[in-house]
């Protein structure tokens, strides 16, 4: 009993109760799903679920092998962009029901690696002896580290696709096409514009033809979904890095708000 209660309260030493309550709720909801994805043997939802259930467990450890201390605020919403990016959008496809979901999520982890960067960086500065890092490279590092995040992220959704047959990266109608492949050499781009609809030939186990229609244009399968979602992140990566060099700038002074996003050295 004591170790089910560990299971589902696990979280930082610092993590307030308010804090510990939202790990129960989110973890009560992934173990629920997951019983009901075993039960109908959809093995790739049981993966992202046990992939989900681990994630909640970043905080802890990051915390623990950094021996940092990570601010109540940024473990909740950490936490919260999981279950948000892997329960909610992929498994109940608030992705397809909301537009902007997907968008959100990658602006919201952009600025939230900008802050973990950030503080590594920071932090590293102010205890190395004899290091002197200039507000402008600290930035210049912050931003770095949170596009970097960012790509790795989509090399995630990309690996996801290929290997577990998800849709992490989404697909989108498009309405023209241009490429050298239909070009007939010499590298000549060949335009298709105010494309109608697509039409899909497949075979089938037994070696029938299918073939799929795809209404109102080209089906995009990807390529846009991950331009879009790294532009987002560049976003909220300069937008932090900008608010870190104004930070360190007036020397902790002002813009005290980042304090709520950015882990501190532990104290003994």
């Amino acid at each position: 009993m004591n170790l089910l209660k560990k299971f589902f309260v696990n979280s930082t030493q610092t993590a307030e109760r308010k804090t510990k309550m939202v790990y129960v709720v989110y973890r009560l909801i992934a173990v629920g799903m997951l019983i009901s994805q075993i039960s109908m043997q959809r093995w790739g939802n049981v993966l992202l679920l046990g992939l989900t259930l681990v994630l909640f467990s970043a905080p802890y450890w990051i915390e623990r092998k950094l021996k940092i201390e990570l601010p109540n605020v940024l473990e909740v919403i950490l936490i919260s962009f999981v279950f948000s990016s892997t329960i909610l959008g992929e498994l109940s496809d608030f992705y397809g029901y909301f537009s902007a979901w997907d968008t959100a999520l990658h602006a919201i982890n952009g600025f939230l690696a900008g802050g973990v960067g950030f503080s590594l960086v920071y932090l590293m500065n102010k205890n190395i002896v004899g290091l002197n890092l200039t507000p402008l490279f600290i930035s210049i590092m912050t931003f770095c580290f949170s596009m970097t995040v960012g790509v790795m992220w989509e090399f995630f959704e990309y690996s996801a696709d290929q290997w577990l047959d998800f849709d992490m990266q989404k697909d989108r109608i498009v309405q023209e096409i241009h490429t050298v492949e239909l070009g007939g050499g010499q590298n000549a781009v060949y335009h298709i514009e105010d494309i109608q609809r697509t039409v899909v030939e497949s075979t089938d186990a037994s070696g029938n033809t299918v073939e799929t229609v795809i209404e109102g244009g080209y089906l995009d399968i990807g390529l846009i979904d991950t331009m879009k979602d790294l532009f987002v992140n560049l976003v909220g990566a300069v937008v932090f890095s900008v608010f870190g060099y104004l930070y360190v700038e007036n020397d902790r002074e002002k813009y005290t708000f980042l304090r709520n996003f950015i882990p501190k050295k532990k104290t003994k």
